[in-house]
């Protein structure tokens, strides 16, 4: 018998928790058919699965996907499975909200495990009512995961995950409040106590972006804010943390799509 409890939901994603009740009895129906899109990242255990082709075996770390009228059938080889997953169902707007954002649809039916994705699934698992543009970014983040093949590097262990993502999450913090500063690679470093590169290419593999990208993302946003709200290209250049108004106005444009001063002026009207 499966368990099913929501741990949080919006109109777009709604967070559940897969387990079995221990004492009944569990068997699997011949065949289920998928009513929506939905990603299970399996927890603990493992079980068996296949669409028309030959069983595949889905353990820890790894994505189960299903998409509307998938025909399926998973497969326990005990009475009593202690397999646990976590599942987003997605809403029809908020796929064809990543497809209008250029992700490549994937038809595969497990996914492999991932650093990155299982540091989504840490912060999904946080995820509490209350907590939707949260909830929907990090579902949003792990679903575009699938439109590419997961890095053949090694895999933390989970104490070794916790350790790295308490870090970038506070070296993100640090970027979304002191963006206008001087930040550089080192610092951000010192601050999480690793080597410069060595954390590079965590906060890298973990966030999807290296940090000197996140960096210049936020402060992007800022100005856009910036300009909406009146101020000039070149005090809205320094005000965010640029040193460079050309480099400002490229990385702009190229974010964007058009100038820092056509922004300004839409503003103005």
């Amino acid at each position: 018998m499966n368990r099913v409890v929501t741990l949080a939901a919006t109109p777009a994603v709604v967070l559940e928790r897969f387990d079995h009740a221990p004492d009944v009895v569990h068997r699997d129906p011949d065949c289920e058919r998928a009513s929506g899109h939905a990603v299970s990242v399996v927890e603990s255990g493992t079980f068996r699965v296949r669409a028309r082709r030959a069983w595949r075996t889905v353990t820890d770390g790894e994505i189960f996907v299903t998409r509307p009228g998938l025909e399926f059938s998973c497969l326990h080889d005990v009475d009593h499975p202690d397999d646990v997953c976590l599942s987003v169902s997605f809403a029809p707007q908020a796929i064809e909200s990543l497809r209008g954002q250029g992700q490549r649809p994937s038809r595969a039916l497990v996914h492999g495990a991932s650093n990155r994705r299982a540091y989504l699934a840490r912060a999904l698992r946080e995820c509490r009512a209350g907590d939707d543009a949260r909830l929907e970014a990090l579902a949003g983040a792990l679903h575009w995961t699938l439109g590419a093949a997961a890095p053949r590097g090694p895999l933390f262990r989970a104490d070794r995950l916790a350790w790295y993502a308490r870090r970038v999450d506070d070296a993100v913090a640090q970027i979304d409040a002191q963006y206008a500063e001087p930040l550089s690679l080192t610092t951000l470093a010192r601050t999480a106590g690793m080597s410069t590169f060595h954390f590079a290419r965590v906060f890298a593999e973990l966030r999807g972006l290296p940090p000197h990208r996140y960096l210049s993302s936020v402060r992007l946003e800022a100005a856009a804010r910036w300009l909406r709200d009146g101020a000039s290209v070149t005090d809205t250049c320094f005000a965010v943390g640029f040193g460079s108004l050309s480099h400002f106005v490229t990385s702009y444009r190229r974010r964007f799509g058009e100038r820092p001063s056509t922004t300004a002026r839409s503003g103005r009207r």
